[in-house]
């Protein structure tokens, strides 16, 4: 059966780093878009206005004005505090939500509060180039120096008051909706034992796959990324 997926991609990212995966979830058969968050792409928007809330609206719209049912919501890195929120909104147009080893808060807990970040203010920008050395050893740590360079060039900063902000996730909790995650076994960003039961126990009975890859799989690996959405969408 063709599903249909929509991608959110992570922090400094766009909508352009999931092509690869579109590209293969697109020849399996099954409709796959990604959708530009806030600021970036063909979504310009005041970073030092962006909030949690607005990145939710951006997702929510995305579906509603497609009138998209059944989504297959799949989300990457700092999605995964958006998710939860564009779920509560329509829970009668989501089928599943698949986490890559992104964050999932408790109900009220922020990003800064977990991984205790210092050195950045709240409501500070990253430029590009204080970017440059975190994305490389970090985000792209598998990726061959060529790669790192096609997706240094196209990331964008990102407004770190975001990741400062309770995430709010009772309702979510409440809506006992399908979940499934994906470990990246050598993710040295979100470390796969943070994400991995740290994480994925907050939800109930998630499905799981394992890739062996970086933080960055959309990059580096596509095509196994791909077919972990499919086979965890087929999963009761």
């Amino acid at each position: 059966m063709a599903e249909t997926f929509v991608l959110v991609h992570g922090g400094s990212l766009g909508a352009w780093s999931w092509a690869a995966v579109v590209a293969q979830l697109q020849k399996l058969g099954h409709r796959a878009m990604a959708v530009d968050l806030p600021g970036r792409g063909e979504n310009p928007y005041d970073l030092d206005k962006l909030t949690l809330a607005v990145h939710v609206d951006c997702v929510a719209r995305y579906i509603e004005e497609r009138d998209l049912r059944e989504v297959v919501m799949v989300g990457h890195s700092m999605a995964g505090i958006i998710m939860p929120g564009v779920a509560v909104r329509m829970p009668h147009r989501i089928k599943r939500l698949i986490f890559v080893s992104a964050l999932i808060m408790r109900d009220g807990e922020s990003p800064m509060e977990v991984f205790r970040r210092g050195g950045l203010r709240q409501g500070e920008v990253r430029s590009r180039e204080s970017m440059a050395e975190r994305f490389r050893r970090h985000q792209l740590n598998d990726a061959s120096r060529d790669l790192q360079d096609f997706v240094m060039a196209a990331i964008v900063p990102d407004q770190m008051a975001v990741l400062s902000e309770p995430v709010p996730m009772k309702d979510f909790y409440a809506l006992d909706l399908p979940t499934s995650v994906i470990v990246l076994e050598d993710d040295i960003a979100i470390h796969p034992l943070r994400f991995h039961p740290m994480f994925t126990e907050r939800l109930r009975n998630p499905t799981i796959r394992s890739i062996k890859s970086g933080h960055g799989v959309m990059f580096t690996k596509p095509v196994e990324c791909a077919r972990a959405i499919v086979e965890l969408t087929a999963q009761s």
